[in-house]
Formats: C-alpha cells, sequence, structure tokens
C-alpha cells in the first residue's frame, strides 16, 4: 500500500534533500511504496520540484507553522512526515501530539543537544567520556594558555552543522575573530585535536522503542566538497569540514562499539549522527546529531537507508537486524540540479 510522506527543508544541499534521494532510491520506492510530498519554506529549492507533489511551508518558528503542517497533513493524506532541518525536528518532536501522523525524527528529548554545543558537551562530561574542552570568549586568554594555538571558533548555538567554524592560527587572527564574530551565536572556543585523516562522521539508527538497529562509519576525505578551510602550520596541517562529508564507508570496531554505546546511553530513539576524531588513542565527539545526517543518500545506496528503514518499521510494523551494507568503498560526491519553467515555481 502506497504511503504519502512529507519531507521538510528540502534545498538543494539540505539534510532534507538526501533524505528524499534515499526514499526515491529506496527497493520500497521501486515497489511503489513511497509518495513523496517535499517541503520548503524557499520556492527556490531543488527538492520541491523532484518530488510527485510539493508545497510550501512557513519557517519553523513562524506562529502559524503547525496549523500549516497539520492542513498539508489533511490536504495531502499524509501518513508520516520526516523534517529535514535541525529547527523543524525541534518544532515537530515537541509538539507532535498537535498533529495527526507520526514524524519520524529522534525523541525531544535529546534534541536539543545538537541545538546547542554546550549541552552536547556537558553530556559527554557527565558520562565520563573524552571531550573536547570549549571556553567562552571572555576566557579566549585560558584557552590559548591552556593549549596555545591552533584554536577552532565555532558557534555554539544558532547554526547547523559545520556553519560557522573558523581556523585561528595565532593571536591576531584570534583578535579579528573577537572583534568581528556575533556575540548573539555565543561562540565557543577550542583546541584543535587530531588529524584531518582520522575524521569520521558515524550513523546509529535505533527504533522508536531504543532498540539498536545497525551503525554506518564514514572516515571523511577532506577535500572539494567536504573541505571548509585548510591551513598549514610549521607542524601540522589542520584542515576542518564542511559537514557535506564524502571519504570512505569503513569497519572500525573500536569507533562501531563506541557510538553504539553512547547511543544506547543518550537513550536514542532513531537516527542519530556523531562526529568524531581519533587522537592519542582516544575517541572524541565533536558534533552530536540526534537527526538524519547529510550523507543520508550516501548511506542508501550502500544498503543503509535509514528513513527507509525507520518508516517501514514504523507504518508497517517490520523489524531489521544489522542491514548487511557495503563498507570498504568510496563515496566521491557532487550535486545535482534540475531546470524549472517559471511559470511553474510555487509561489508563497
Amino acid at each position: 500500500m502506497k504511503k504519502n510522506i512529507l519531507v521538510t527543508g528540502v534545498g538543494g544541499r539540505s539534510v532534507g534533500s538526501g533524505i528524499v534521494h534515499a526514499l526515491c532510491r529506496s527497493p520500497s520506492a521501486r515497489q511503489h511504496t513511497w509518495n513523496v510530498v517535499g517541503a520548503d519554506a524557499d520556492p527556490f529549492s531543488w527538492g520541491l520540484y523532484i518530488t510527485p507533489q510539493a508545497t510550501l511551508l512557513p519557517l519553523a518558528g513562524a506562529p502559524d507553522y503547525l496549523s500549516a503542517v497539520q492542513r498539508a497533513v489533511e490536504h495531502f493524506r499524509l501518513d508520516a512526515i520526516i523534517p529535514g532541518t535541525e529547527a523543524e525536528a525541534e518544532r515537530l518532536t515537541r509538539d507532535q501530539a498537535q498533529l495527526s501522523v507520526p514524524v519520524i525524527a529522534n525523541s525531544p528529548a535529546i534534541i536539543p543537544l545538537m541545538m546547542d554545543k554546550r549541552l552536547a558537551e556537558q553530556r559527554l562530561q557527565e558520562l565520563g567520556l573524552p571531550f573536547i574542552p570549549s571556553y567562552t570568549l571572555e576566557q579566549s586568554d585560558l584557552a590559548v594558555s591552556t593549549h596555545g594555538f591552533p584554536l577552532i571558533a565555532k558557534p555554539s548555538v544558532g547554526t547547523g552543522g559545520s556553519r560557522g567554524l573558523s581556523i585561528l592560527l595565532d593571536q591576531s587572527e584570534l583578535d579579528r575573530y573577537l572583534a568581528q564574530v556575533n556575540p548573539a551565536t555565543q561562540p565557543m572556543l577550542q583546541p584543535y585535536l587530531g588529524s584531518p585523516e582520522e575524521e569520521y562522521t558515524v550513523g546509529v539508527l535505533s527504533t522508536p522503542a531504543g532498540q539498536l538497529i545497525d551503525t554506518i562509519i564514514m572516515r571523511r576525505k577532506l577535500v572539494g566538497l567536504s573541505l571548509l578551510d585548510a591551513r598549514q602550520t610549521p607542524t601540522q596541517r589542520v584542515a576542518i569540514s564542511t559537514g557535506y562529508s564524502q571519504g570512505f564507508f569503513v569497519e572500525d570496531e573500536e569507533i562501531r562499539a563506541f557510538c553504539e554505546d553512547l547511543s544506547l546511553r543518550l537513550e536514542s530513539r532513531g537516527p542519530l549522527n556523531l562526529q568524531l576524531r581519533r587522537h592519542a588513542g582516544k575517541l572524541y565527539v565533536f558534533e552530536i546529531h540526534p537527526r538524519f545526517s547529510g550523507t543520508t543518500t550516501m548511506r542508501a545506496d550502500a544498503g543503509f537507508n535509514e528513513p527507509d528503514v525507520l518508516l517501514r518499521h514504523q507504518l508497517f510494523g517490520e523489524t531489521f537486524g544489522r542491514l548487511e551494507h557495503r563498507s570498504n568503498v568510496a563515496v566521491i560526491r557532487a550535486f545535482e540540479h534540475v531546470l524549472v519553467p517559471m511559470d511553474e515555481m510555487l509561489r508563497p
């Protein structure tokens, strides 16, 4: 039986666009199980024009957002909603009781860990796990005296993924950053740990009841689309990711066991994306995202189709063990485009 699924936030480089890709490429889609309805606040969004049906929605913070989503539920006879942005994941999970269909997302109890990086650091500390210490801007002198350079500067709230990251190699760069940064994003400073060759993005998938399904590990290759910035110091190459990952799906028992244990201890209920580095024999998580990943479409092509699995579990009651996805393969990324006659574009 075909099910109508709303995917929000389907702009061209978004998590939502990856979810659309995954559902359209899944064996279930080929069997006509999913009718995907794309949604976004911006009519200039790729996913609105490659899905069979589409609609515009207000921004997640708008007063009429939930009523607009419920109207879409009724108009398209939706069976489930998958949020494709962090703001919508937070809003829809928090207010799911006001909607008449399930939201395929993680538990609202851990969503704040991706909305505030300081909360994520605090949770790692509480669990007794290695963590990268952070410093406020007022503690910049302490950060320098304790760790030296390079330092990583990033917003702790108000952004998702890797937006707003900066590499600071010396005091003059730190001074310029302090003079220009927007304090509303509550910036934080962290020491730069590890090397670009030991950075990973890991997906741990669990059922809404918290039963672990499987884990997939990508070792990032920080070049091209994956590279935000790279600098060379006298002793090391320093690089940080854009969040648009590519690289290698690998087997790594230490990382798998570490991330699955963390997922269970966080009481994850759905998709969980962890970003980490290996440094001096320890694994340091620097991002906790209880949502689908920007690598969702690539994972799906490797046989780890998270939105398809969760929809089949929640709507059809299917159960899953390990997914037997592919590993030891390189994933090389590119962007797609679509041509749309201007008179066929959606209007607000």
